[in-house]
């Protein structure tokens, strides 16, 4: 058992050193300042930007294939911790320059395989990331927290119908529960100050968030990989508080790149706000 396992068993993630070759690094940069200067026209004059900069881009790795080389090395790097559920293949991505100033938060009411093994995040640098520009923040040992009671919740929000996918009063309401819960054992938010190159794992049930963005003198560029093994089935809150709905099989369309698996698809959307082919984007 290497360390990052060691630290991702204990502590429900981890950080993995220079994962990413700085040469690789450096060319995603570039690519990804090409496609701003292609691209920004078009997202300034439909309000996609956040002071400037790219906020939640779902997908880019469609557009700025670089962003796949990332993938491909990030799973190499971290295969004892990323191929524990079966070998990892991308599902989708979210690459941020602002930063993302999350609330805390359990990620698997939107990750739901209806087993622990299905879903885990992988967050890679491609900026020096520290307090003052928006670091992601875990709490450690937090994948050990009981998830509250959910009918309780489901009941207080949706006294009399199904909870849809997607309920931010339930949402924000089950993550404050395991916030206080985290409190009471006396768990700790831990800044993850890191270097470009470097990738951090984290364990479905972590909590994690974002600091504020204080300095916006600096990006703070970053790409998240939600991964999944081939085919598990990802449902969302309507599953998650509904445990009794039988979770069918799927079989997805997958690209094949470096020996991983990336899921098919030619959309990049900005902000869930508004989504462009990669035809017209342009591919990087």
């Amino acid at each position: 058992m290497n360390a990052s396992t060691s630290d991702f068993d204990a502590d429900g993630f981890c950080i993995v050193r220079g994962a990413i070759d700085p040469e690789l690094i450096t060319r995603a940069n570039r690519h990804i300042d090409a496609f701003r200067s292609k691209n920004d026209p078009l997202l300034i004059e439909h309000n996609l930007l956040l002071e400037g900069m790219l906020h939640r881009v779902v997908n880019l790795h469609y557009s700025v294939t670089s962003l796949q080389d990332i993938f491909s090395t990030a799973m190499h790097a971290g295969h004892e911790v990323c191929d524990r559920f079966g070998k990892a293949t991308l599902y989708t991505s979210l690459f941020f320059e602002h930063g993302s100033q999350q609330l805390i938060h359990r990620d698997t009411p939107y990750f739901y395989s209806g087993s622990e093994g299905g879903y885990m995040g992988v967050w890679v640098a491609l900026d020096d990331v520290d307090e003052t520009n928006g670091a992601l923040v875990a709490v450690k040992g937090s994948h050990r927290l009981e998830d509250p009671d959910l009918d309780k919740l489901k009941n207080q929000f949706h006294p009399t119908s199904d909870v849809p996918a997607s309920s931010g009063p339930l949402f924000k309401a089950y993550n404050a529960e395991l916030e206080r819960a985290a409190e009471r054992k006396g768990l700790v938010a831990i800044p993850c100050v890191v270097r470009k190159g470097d990738m951090i794992l984290w364990h479905p049930s972590t909590l994690h968030g974002g600091l504020p963005h204080l300095d916006k003198s600096r990006s703070r560029r970053s790409f998240v990989m939600h991964i999944t093994p081939q085919n598990m089935p990802i449902k969302q809150m309507d599953y998650f508080f509904h445990r009794d709905k039988p979770i069918e099989s799927v079989e997805r369309q997958y690209l094949t790149h470096a020996n991983r698996l990336l899921l098919a698809g030619d959309q990049v959307d900005f902000r869930h706000m508004k989504a462009f082919a990669v035809s017209e984007l342009g591919t990087f």
